[in-house]
């Protein structure tokens, strides 16, 4: 658990330094795209991290129309660990950080 937590805190505070960076670089406003960059990695993070996504169902069908035999249909079995907590940490405080700038 310490473990997870640590990693999730390291991939947050790395994030935030990613994109901080990226806007120096990058003419884009940090708190205005930070949420969104959040949010697209975490979804990424989130369908690409596992087995059994939309990527395994196309392979599968591919290869049921080759052989000629339906393979069965696989469920999304994503791999949730401190990464994917972190990004999911990222994203809801800039969600947070972003509402008080605005409003």
């Amino acid at each position: 658990m310490k473990k997870t937590i640590t990693w999730s805190l390291i991939t947050a505070v790395a994030v935030g330094l990613i994109v901080w960076a990226a806007s120096t670089l990058v003419p884009f406003s940090y708190g205005e795209w930070s949420f969104f960059i959040g949010l697209g990695l975490t979804v990424f993070f989130f369908f690409f991290s596992g087995s059994g996504g939309f990527l395994s169902r196309i392979a599968t069908f591919q290869a049921s129309a080759s052989v000629g035999k339906v393979q069965e249909d696989n469920k999304h079995n994503a791999y949730l660990g401190g990464i994917f907590y972190g990004l999911v940490l990222y994203t809801v405080v800039s969600l947070i950080v972003m509402l008080i700038i605005y409003f």
